[in-house]
Parts: structure tokens; C-alpha cells; sequence
């Protein structure tokens, strides 16, 4: 299992594979990295949830036992589950396993909506294939941009106090 999709990130060569072929490729391999990181962030946010689930629940058992070492093992939970529920909240797995699908969706539906158009039965020119691939390519470009805006509308960074006392 892989973190990274096994692919270059460098863009197709349009004169190397011609136009058709080369869009085809980028368009498959930015599904392929949506798809990729929607599993591994779903993984993520089942992993820590069902971990601190199960830790915090056992801490109540840890502090009514009797044991060698009982302070360091509550102190270890207690910190695993702050260290897993602050990733979590950091990383916003649920949120961006979401929204990572639903773009890998919505792209997968103009690919297959651009594959129609430029279907054989259609009879299209060279002319309206190159009309058909710009646009599809700007509505591509259109729909990572509203991913990457949904992403980071919702971001928060610490606030910055400023101390506005006098003296």
C-alpha cells in the first residue's frame, strides 16, 4: 500500500502523445491522486477515532486499577488521545475524505460527460475536439479550484493576541 500515487507529476507531453491522449492521462492521474488520498484520509480518521474511542475508554479502568506503573499508563492514554484528537482536528480527516471524494466524483462525471462528446458517432471536427478538450480542461480547472476554496474557507490558524494594556 502506497501513500503516494506511483505516477510522475509532471504534466503529459501534448506533442509527445497528442492531445486527446495526453489530457486523458493527467485527467486519470488526478483521479488517481484524489482516489488515493480519500483512502488514506478515511483510514486516518477511522484509525484515530475507533483509537481514541478505545483509550479513552480504558482510562477509567486504568485509574481504579492497582499496577506497577498506573500513573505513567494514564498519563501515556491521556496524552495519546490529546495527541490523536488534536491531529484529527489539525488535519480534518472526516472533512477532507469528503470532500476529497466528492471532487474525485465530480471530475470522474465531466470525464466521462468530455469521453461522450468526443465519442466517434459524433463526427466531430479537429476544430470542436480542440473546443471540447479547452473546455473540459477549464471546467477541471474550475472544480479543483472550488476544492482548494471549500478546503481552506474553513481553516483556522491560532489568533494572535496582542497585549492592550497601558501602562
Amino acid at each position: 500500500m502506497r501513500f503516494m500515487p506511483p505516477f510522475s507529476s509532471a504534466l503529459p507531453d501534448v506533442a509527445e502523445k497528442g492531445l486527446i491522449a495526453a489530457v486523458d492521462e493527467y485527467v486519470l492521474r488526478i483521479r488517481a491522486f484524489y482516489n488515493a488520498r480519500a483512502s488514506w484520509h478515511r483510514r486516518f480518521y477511522r484509525l484515530s477515532g475507533i483509537l481514541v474511542i478505545l483509550i479513552g475508554s480504558a482510562l477509567p479502568l486504568l485509574a481504579n486499577a492497582e499496577f506497577d506503573g498506573q500513573p505513567f499508563a494514564i498519563s501515556a492514554a491521556g496524552v495519546a488521545v490529546a495527541v490523536l484528537t488534536g491531529l484529527h482536528t489539525f488535519y480534518r480527516w472526516d472533512q477532507s475524505w469528503v470532500l476529497l471524494r466528492n471532487t474525485e466524483r465530480t471530475i470522474t462525471t465531466e470525464y466521462w460527460k468530455w469521453r461522450t462528446t468526443l465519442a466517434a458517432e459524433n463526427h466531430l471536427s479537429d476544430a470542436e475536439v480542440v473546443a471540447a478538450t479547452q473546455a473540459f480542461l477549464s471546467t477541471l480547472s474550475e472544480i479543483r479550484g472550488e476544492e482548494a476554496q471549500v478546503f481552506f474557507q474553513d481553516l483556522s490558524f491560532p489568533a494572535v493576541v496582542v497585549n492592550q494594556s497601558r501602562p
